[in-house]
């Protein structure tokens, strides 16, 4: 007999209970020091349902990290949705991301802590999620181009990286790592840096040579 749409709703919430759950333990605990059987307790169910859910503590801990990680991604992608300057979009990239680790530290060290992720598939998974963040700057920035909001002389690709390694290792360590709370003139300060450079319009030696 098919599920009610009452029933569907109840299976929802006992699955998200149990993500929920599972990431609240897997930032207080090692990976391999986690049982089922706390994740079960936490979520106020059995441990028998959190197996008719995910057959094993890897596949929980996978779904955990993806349950973290496409949230932030949503959110990313909305705003290179919208309608405004390179500049204005790289700066409310950045907002967001600080007040969702501000807001979430605990919640979203999850998506920064490398001790788990030695699984293979899980990986994978990182490494194309990245390749799709790196995409949707490289087309912010190819936009840039073609508004002349951005320079067409530069290696685009490169541009990208460092506007990555600007919020995520830069920003993501001062308030992860550091735990300083950045303001929005903190932001703007920054990405003047990468935006104008730090150079005082000499041009260099060409070091590639």
């Amino acid at each position: 007999m098919p599920k009610t749409n009452e029933q569907k709703k109840e299976v929802g919430n006992k699955r998200e209970q149990i993500l929920l759950a599972a990431v609240e333990i897997f930032m207080d605990k090692d990976f391999y020091q986690v049982t089922i059987t706390e994740i079960a307790e936490r979520a106020a169910v059995g441990k028998g349902t959190v197996y008719e859910y995910f057959p094993s503590k890897e596949d929980l801990f996978k779904e955990s990290f993806s349950h973290c990680a496409e949230s932030y991604l949503q959110s990313f992608h909305q705003h290179l949705s919208k309608n405004a300057s390179v500049r204005t979009t790289m700066f409310t990239i950045i907002k967001t991301h600080l007040d969702l680790l501000q807001e979430n530290r605990r919640r979203l060290y999850l998506l920064f802590n490398e001790r788990p992720l030695s699984l293979q598939e899980l990986q994978t998974w990182v490494i194309e999620r990245r390749q799709e963040l790196l995409q949707g700057i490289t087309d912010l920035l190819h936009d840039g181009v073609e508004l002349k909001e951005v320079r067409s002389d530069i290696d685009i690709e490169m541009a990208g990286r460092l506007f990555l390694a600007l919020n995520y290792v830069v920003m993501g360590g001062m308030v992860i790592i550091d735990k300083v709370d950045v303001d929005d003139k903190q932001i703007a300060a920054l990405l003047d840096i990468y935006w104008n450079g730090v150079g005082n319009g000499i041009k260099s030696s060409n070091f590639s040579n």
